[in-house]
């Protein structure tokens, strides 16, 4: 696996990882391990509302299927980054499955929220000069014609 590929984060809550361990969710080995790929796949998706399956795999909750050398995820199995193999004991439960679709989420509403552009006040075109001179004419001819007349 090239250096670059290598994950870095708990495939849990998606932290950081120091010495291969999560201090939340123990130790993990390195192909479990998530990757900034991962991480910005998980920011783009939906997660709620949230289906465990009996195992999923660690980096992105999707479904495995057993293979020759072991479980592997069947939506990256041909991928450029395979998800697997995994043993069995190396997928996750349901219970962990919850709780990193719980963080998954978090994570994709608060990357949505930040791209989110800040609301702008609508820009008024002033009118041309010319137009303008005009407007300041003709009101005050009209005040004028009032003055005289009230008079």
């Amino acid at each position: 696996m090239p250096v670059a590929r290598r994950g870095r984060l708990c495939p849990v809550c998606l932290r950081p990882v120091k010495d291969g361990g999560c201090a939340e969710h123990g130790p993990w080995g390195p192909h479990q391990l998530a990757t900034a790929d991962d991480r910005r796949a998980a920011a783009r998706a939906s997660w709620q509302p949230f289906e465990p399956v009996l195992h999923a795999c660690p980096r992105c909750l999707g479904e495995v299927a057993d293979g020759r050398r072991g479980f592997e995820c069947v939506s990256h199995t041909s991928a450029r980054d395979a998800h697997g193999p995994f043993l069995v004991d190396e997928l996750l439960g349901v219970s962990a499955q919850r709780d990193a679709a719980a963080s998954r989420a978090r994570l994709a509403r608060r990357s949505h929220v930040q791209s989110r552009q800040p609301p702008q006040r609508p820009l008024l075109p002033l009118p041309d000069a010319a137009r303008l001179w005009r407007l300041i004419a003709a009101a005050t001819v009209l005040a004028a014609t009032f003055a005289f007349l009230a008079r």
